[in-house]
C-alpha cells in the first residue's frame, strides 16, 4: 500500500470515528454544522447544503434543508434558476452517486446563463454533489459542498473520499435524529409512546413499529411514507393534536416535526384546572394550600377534586401520581 493510500485510509477512519462521536454527543440542532466544520478539515469547502426532496422534471422540490455558511436568499434564488440545473438531473439519474462539478463547464450551456449567474453569485463555483435517490418515489437525501475559488477543483481523490463518508454521514444524522426523538419521549414515558420524526411535507424519515398502528385507530393510513393528511395539517399549526382515541405532540426543529403518540388516558379528560389541582395536591399540598395558591376558595377545591376522582376513578389522592405521570 502507498504512502498516500495509508495517508487516506487514516484520514478516512479519523474522519469516521469524530462523525458518530458527535451524533452521539450533540444536540441535533448543533451536528449538522459541527460534522460540516470537522469535515472541511480533509475536504474544504466554503458553504454546504444539507437536504431532502422529491426529484421532479423540473429540478428538486425541496422538503428540508440545513445551510451552513449560506442564508434563504440563496435557497430562493435557486428555486427561480432550477429547471436550468442539469448538476442535479444528473446526479438523480442514479440511486446513489457522488459527483463533482465545475460551474463554468457543466452549467455553460446557452440555455442556462441564470443558473451560471446564480453559482457566482454565491460562490458556486467548483462543487460536490452526493446523494440518495429513491428509485420510485424520487425522494432523495442529499449533500452539496461549495467552493468559491474557481481554480480550486474538485478532484478524484476528493470526490471517492466523499462518496465514502456520505453513507456514514447521513446515518450518523439519523442516528442524532432519533437520540433527540429519544430523550424527548423521557425515561418513564418510552413505554407508551409511539415516536417518529416527519418533515413538514409529512414525509416519514424515522417511525418505531406500533406507531402506524396506533395513528390506524383515529387516522386513514395509507402507507408507511407520510403522514395521514389531515393529522398532517393540524400538527404544523398546532403542537398536540386530540384525537377520539389517541394524542399526538410534536416539537418542530430544523424543518422537521420530532412527534410522539398515545393512546388517550382517562386523566387527559381534566380540564387544566383540574390538572392543575390534581399536581399540586399529588406534589403534597393540603386542600387548604392548594385554596390558598390558587386564591380559590377550600369547598371550590374540594369539588374539584371529586370530578377528579370521578374521572381518573379513584379515590385517594395517593393514587394521583401515577395518572399524571401518563400526561407528562
Amino acid at each position: 500500500m502507498s504512502k498516500s493510500s495509508i495517508a487516506l485510509l487514516s484520514k478516512y477512519s479519523h474522519l469516521l470515528l469524530t462523525i458518530y462521536q458527535l451524533a452521539q454527543e450533540l444536540a441535533v440542532s448543533e451536528f449538522q454544522d459541527a460534522i460540516l466544520s470537522a469535515l472541511k478539515g480533509s475536504l474544504p469547502f466554503d458553504s454546504a447544503v444539507w437536504g431532502t426532496g422529491t426529484m421532479t422534471p423540473v429540478g428538486i422540490d425541496q422538503h428540508s434543508t440545513h445551510l451552513h455558511h449560506a442564508g434563504e436568499a440563496m435557497v430562493l434564488a435557486y428555486n427561480k434558476v432550477k429547471h436550468q440545473d442539469t448538476a442535479a438531473a444528473l446526479v438523480a439519474q442514479q440511486q446513489t452517486t457522488t459527483l463533482a462539478f465545475k460551474a463554468d463547464v457543466d452549467l455553460g450551456g446557452p440555455d442556462q446563463l441564470e443558473i451560471l449567474a446564480y453559482c457566482r453569485e454565491y460562490g458556486h463555483l467548483n462543487y460536490l454533489i452526493t446523494s440518495d435517490v429513491h428509485p420510485i418515489t424520487k425522494f432523495t437525501h442529499w449533500i452539496s459542498l461549495y467552493r468559491t475559488d474557481p481554480v480550486q477543483i474538485c478532484t478524484a481523490e476528493e470526490t471517492q473520499l466523499f462518496a465514502s463518508l456520505a453513507p456514514h454521514l447521513m446515518q450518523a444524522l439519523a442516528i442524532n435524529r432519533i437520540i433527540h426523538l429519544d430523550k424527548l419521549s423521557g425515561d418513564k414515558a418510552r413505554e407508551r409512546w409511539c415516536v417518529a420524526i416527519a418533515d413538514t411535507r409529512g414525509r416519514i424519515y424515522h417511525a418505531n413499529a406500533p406507531f402506524w398502528k396506533l395513528l390506524g385507530s383515529d387516522w386513514q393510513v395509507d402507507g408507511t411514507d407520510t403522514l395521514p393528511k389531515a393529522l398532517l395539517e393540524t400538527l404544523v399549526m398546532d403542537d398536540q393534536v386530540m384525537g377520539r382515541n389517541v394524542i399526538v405532540q410534536r416539537s418542530l426543529e430544523n424543518d422537521l416535526l420530532y412527534i410522539k403518540a398515545r393512546q388517550r388516558q382517562p386523566v387527559d379528560h381534566l380540564s387544566t384546572r383540574e390538572f392543575l389541582v390534581a399536581r399540586l395536591l399529588a406534589e403534597g399540598l393540603t386542600q387548604k394550600e392548594v385554596a390558598s395558591k390558587l386564591g380559590r376558595s377550600q369547598e371550590t377545591i374540594r369539588s374539584q377534586l371529586r370530578e377528579i376522582f370521578r374521572k381518573l376513578g379513584i379515590n385517594n389522592v395517593v393514587l394521583l401520581a401515577q395518572h399524571l405521570a401518563l400526561r407528562a
